[in-house]
């Protein structure tokens, strides 16, 4: 599986690079289209260079879209952590409880065999 993961990378990377090449004529990029080719704000670069930019940029966006789109699972996962804790103190809590429940019959059958709680008197 690791095998097929490295062939395709090696086959995006030789498409890739095989664009850049054929790409690699300077075009101007030009920020203030008011000004016209002769800007200030302008700058040649080659077309791949803008074109790899673009795709990132792209990328980016898409990517913080999918990160912001899943902030309700992500709460949602956290608030059902949060619970999990919660029940898994309240589960140690009982167990113990249970515990020390299981083992009163067993003190208790001790404490009213004792003659000295037999002559108590009552209190009604």
């Amino acid at each position: 599986m690791r095998s097929l993961r490295y062939l395709i990378l090696f086959l995006v990377a030789i498409v890739a690079l095989a664009f850049a090449v054929a790409n690699r004529h300077l075009v101007r990029f030009v920020f203030d289209p008011i000004a016209g080719p002769n800007s200030v704000f302008a700058f040649d670069a080659p077309l791949f260079v803008f074109l790899f930019g673009a795709l990132l940029v792209g990328f980016l966006i898409g990517a913080a879209a999918a990160w912001l789109g899943q902030a309700r699972w992500r709460t949602a996962a956290r608030r059902r952590a949060h619970e999990l804790f919660e029940l898994k103190k309240e589960n140690e809590r009982l167990t113990r409880h249970l515990r020390v429940m299981e083992r009163a019959p067993q003190q208790l059958r001790a404490f009213t065999s004792q003659t000295d709680i037999q002559e108590r008197p009552r209190i009604h």
